[in-house]
């Protein structure tokens, strides 16, 4: 049976029936919810990147009943921060933006606070907007400015913008309690809301319930909870909501090699031949250009991308140790991946002697004695040894990395169709024919969608960026990519550069490239990459035609990892797809078990058209990557895909690129050795 624990409210964020509290979800969990009372049913897909921050997308649909068609839609972005944890005798304080980014008639903030004591919780705090129409006093936020004290619109077809946020003459009081039963995940809940529905009036004469509500909620797995509630003691409200902690995911990986044993003995010549032969034929790994000196062995390990750095190394290091020789004590391994290379590491062969065979050692003590970035001595140069077709040759003639995608895409952000979506399989492979040149490619398989009206409910671009999708979804196959690509790094792996060439993504073909400086230890990065692309024909045969359509695309790049987390905040600032000017400001996630997921919100000049005769310059959603390497049938690599973003609109796009170089260098970083160092030994 699930524990007690915070539940959504009304509006989606967590909370009592109809007002929030300062509750936050685990890191790392997703939520997808639906919640219904008259005049409105509410769709929201929720994610926690961060202890202290929430993003939800959502959409709300004015309707009559459940089986009526939505008269209105008003989607919208809320954000949520965690101010406050709760203390032994402080409250937990969070600020919320209900529509941040989004409509009006759904737009208000909230500072909230919660105590919790013993089976009891209690929730009060000040709304603004939506939440704040009851008017219970001025507004505080006066005091610092006439801004604050300017007349708020609760309705109407512009956007909410920064520009209302805490605004309008006067806020609201809200406040309710949550009884915690002795039946787990059994809750009662009582909560007086400071919304009066003052939209609702002025549209449609709408009955607005007392403010006051009832209700029940219960949570029989930790995956569910459900709720209903009474609503003035004359409507009714139900919720519910499915979620998990992506943490829990299982896993990356789809077989479990087992490592080659670490030989109790020295063995008593040096031989870097079977250090590559006995690597590639047991742990199904290359090491080439394997050089030696009277008491260091240093390799290049071409690693899998898929799997931690940490635990690749200490294979490597045991292949290594048991051709060693007797009197070799320092490891050299400098990991590379599809042409870019990462630090040398020079781990120390007795640490791993003694944590390996005699179990008196621990990750924790290999890593006193590692060197990270280690400097490669200089009597290694110009003894390359020759390892046969054990080196660099075997990985020249291997088969081509598959991997396979479902690729998922949603919108809960439009006005004129409300909820869009299209799926799509994709057989995607990458193959090196040579250490730095490679060459990759795909198939689509495009599955259901319903994006055959919005060419009847939208404006036909004259020059399409992405508005044209439905052209391209109803294809039953066509060449996802198809390119060429040569990929090279510098400076001890600091920089990193990438030129490519062909069909880069599902609706573009082009030619460009990228560079990247991204010091190890450090936790910035910074690149650029500029793409000469050309429009794909969707009417074409595998849409392998070019439409005449081409642009100049650019953006400037500065990645910044917040040390102590494994979020990244990414800012990009240049030329878009549709030849409108801007920057993009995302947050991403990279959870240990391969899981990730960004957060991202772009602007541009340019703005698209929207069905209510608004236009907006923003675009925004999130993405997901789930990997599928708990399947056993499946290539390493294979995942599901989910993005939530605005299907159709033009402005803000970039080019999809198949080898975006941060992403690639990830693996190699000084964040995952550290993040992942445990499997060391595995």
């Amino acid at each position: 049976m699930a524990e007690n624990r915070a539940s959504i409210s009304l509006l989606g964020p967590l909370g009592l029936n109809t007002i929030p509290s300062a509750r936050m979800d685990s890191t790392g969990t997703i939520r997808a919810g639906v919640s219904t009372a008259d005049p409105y049913a509410h769709m929201y897909l929720s994610v926690q990147p961060a202890n202290f921050l929430n993003i939800t997308l959502r959409q709300t649909a004015e309707v009559s009943g459940l089986n009526d068609d939505a008269k209105r839609l008003y989607p919208g972005i809320d954000l949520k921060f965690r101010f406050l944890e709760e203390g032994k005798y402080n409250p937990e304080v969070s600020v919320g933006i209900m529509s941040a980014l989004g409509h009006k008639r759904m737009a208000g903030e909230y500072l909230a606070l919660t105590k919790r004591y013993n089976n009891f919780e209690f929730t009060g705090g000040l709304g603004w907007g939506r939440y704040g129409s009851s008017g219970t006093f001025d507004n505080p936020l006066n005091l610092l400015g006439n801004h604050f004290d300017s007349h708020r619109t609760l309705d109407g077809e512009m956007p909410n913008g920064p520009e209302d946020w805490f605004t309008g003459d006067q806020v609201g009081l809200f406040g309710g309690i949550e009884y915690f039963t002795p039946l787990k995940g059994l809750s009662l809940k009582a909560d007086w809301g400071a919304d009066r529905y003052i939209a609702e009036k002025t549209s449609f004469d709408f009955d607005a319930p007392d403010p006051w509500s009832l209700g029940v909620h219960y949570t029989p797995a930790a995956w569910v909870d459900m709720g209903v509630g009474v609503l003035g003691g004359d409507k009714v409200m139900a919720t519910l909501s499915f979620q998990s902690p992506l943490s829990k995911w299982p896993g990356r990986r789809n077989q479990n090699v087992e490592p080659s044993p670490m030989r109790r003995e020295r063995s008593d010549l040096t031989s870097p031949s079977k250090m590559a032969y006995d690597a590639a034929r047991h742990g199904s790994m290359i090491l080439y250009d394997i050089r030696r000196s009277l008491n260091a062995v240093w390799t290049k390990l071409d690693i899998d991308p898929g799997d931690s750095l940490p635990q690749q190394l200490g294979r490597a290091a045991r292949n290594m140790s048991n051709h060693a020789g007797t009197d070799i004590e320092e490891l050299l391994i400098t990991p590379e991946s599809v042409g870019l290379n990462g630090p040398t590491i020079r781990l120390m062969r007795r640490d791993m002697e003694q944590a390996l065979i005699r179990h008196q050692g621990s990750p924790q003590e290999i890593w006193r004695n590692t060197i990270l970035n280690a400097p490669i001595p200089p009597e290694f140069d110009g003894q390359v040894v020759d390892v046969d077709h054990f080196g660099f040759g075997a990985r020249e003639r291997a088969l081509p990395r598959l991997r396979f995608i479902l690729d998922t895409q949603t919108s809960l952000s439009e006005e004129d169709e409300g909820i869009l979506y299209r799926t799509s399989f994709i057989v995607d492979g990458l193959h090196q024919l040579s250490r730095h040149w490679v060459v990759g490619g795909g198939l689509r398989l495009n599955g259901p969608d319903n994006l055959d009206k919005i060419a009847t409910l939208r404006p036909a671009a004259f020059f399409p960026v992405r508005s044209d999708v439905a052209k391209f979804a109803d294809k039953t196959v066509s060449v996802d990519r198809l390119y060429n690509a040569y990929l090279r790094s510098f400076g001890d792996g600091e920089w990193h550069l990438m030129a490519a060439g062909g069909y880069m993504e599902e609706m573009y073909a082009g030619f460009g490239g990228e560079a990247l400086y991204r010091p190890f230890g450090k936790t910035y990065a910074v690149g650029a990459e500029l793409w000469q692309t050309f429009r794909r024909n969707p009417d074409s045969n595998f849409a392998l035609a070019l439409s005449g359509d081409h642009v100049l695309s650019g953006h400037l790049k500065a990645w910044y990892e917040i040390p102590q987390t494994d979020l990244t905040v990414d800012i990009r600032a240049g030329r878009y797809l549709g030849e409108d000017w801007g920057g993009t400001l995302s947050l991403t996630k990279s959870m240990q078990n391969g899981v990730k997921f960004e957060v991202f919100a772009t602007a541009t000049d340019n703005a698209d058209f929207d069905l209510f005769g608004g236009t907006t310059h923003l675009y925004s959603g999130l993405k997901m990557t789930l990997p599928l390497g708990n399947v056993p049938v499946l290539p390493n690599g294979s995942q599901i895909r989910l993005g939530a973003a605005p299907l159709g609109h033009d402005i803000g796009q970039s080019l999809d690129s198949p080898l975006p170089l941060y992403e690639m260098t990830d693996p190699l970083s000084y964040r995952a050795i550290t993040q992942h160092w445990n499997e060391v030994t595995e």
